[in-house]
């Protein structure tokens, strides 16, 4: 399989992070993401050990980005939480760490944004002496109480502020007005990339579709990230009703085949 297919922890939930290593070590995918709970939980040196054992490098992990600003003490516990998200991506190999910021912690959009860039200080460098890119997931409005960056335009506006590059979920902002220039543009902050499909008409999250399943113009995507010289892998992360009705695994394994035969398409 094409060696920038990876597929995500996040696609086998009831499996813990050696096990879903292993499920897609079966896939042939060489790459995966995992989730920092499931990596706590089974233990940074089992997860290294699987991913050894099956030849699947884990290219990133998620992580606590957000900062509760409610007092001193419970900023300071949230960077606590941050350097030990990051130390565990460094502990299992991962290049970099995603995470959501935290919901409006004013009125105004700009107030959020600097906020935010002051608490996360010099996180940045923190994770940097270890090796680990920081990245910030932008989500739809409905996730409003977990971020308050919606769109990949959002996270330009403050990623390079807080040191931090993008977690590109394309399911997220496919959408968006303007994103074939801004990708082509801001490439350099692109730290992973996320793929899914969706089928038009779903109205409840989460309503993620197998990859060529949807209405998402998915391979023009990859082929703008491809042109702009985006490094890194595509990772299928798959979850909710559409995605248990077809199987966990027989849905990973279509998504990372559909995405092998478009990379060798496009000549990536």
């Amino acid at each position: 399989m094409h060696p920038r297919v990876s597929v995500s922890g996040l696609c086998f939930p009831e499996l813990s992070a050696p096990d879903a290593i292993e499920a897609i070590a079966g896939l042939g995918a060489a790459c995966t993401s995992v989730t920092g709970a499931k990596a706590r939980a089974a233990g940074a040196g089992a997860v290294v050990a699987a991913g050894r054992r099956h030849g699947v490098k884990i290219v990133t992990t998620t992580g606590a980005l957000a900062f509760d600003l409610s007092s001193g003490e419970a900023a300071a516990a949230s960077r606590r939480r941050a350097e030990q998200d990051i130390d565990l991506a460094a502990a299992v190999g991962a290049a970099a760490m995603y995470g959501l910021t935290g919901p409006r912690t004013a009125d105004g959009w700009d107030a959020c944004a600097d906020a935010y860039v002051n608490a996360a200080g010099d996180l940045d460098g923190y994770a940097a002496d270890r090796g680990v890119t920081l990245a910030i997931e932008p989500a739809s409005w409905l996730y409003a109480d977990l971020t308050f960056i919606h769109t990949f335009h959002d996270a330009l506006l403050v990623a390079p502020r807080a040191g931090m590059g993008i977690c590109l979920d394309v399911f997220h902002v496919w959408t968006e007005a303007g994103l074939h220039e801004e990708i082509g543009a801001h490439t350099r902050l692109i730290a992973h990339v996320q793929l899914s499909d969706m089928t038009r008409g779903s109205r409840a999250l989460p309503c993620r579709a197998v990859p060529g399943d949807g209405d998402v113009p998915l391979a023009a995507v990859v082929r703008w990230l491809l042109d702009a010289g985006y490094p890194g892998v595509f990772d299928c992360e798959l979850n909710g009703p559409a995605i248990d009705a077809v199987g966990h695994h027989a849905a990973a394994a279509q998504a990372a085949n559909w995405l092998d035969k478009l990379l060798a398409e496009l000549g990536a």
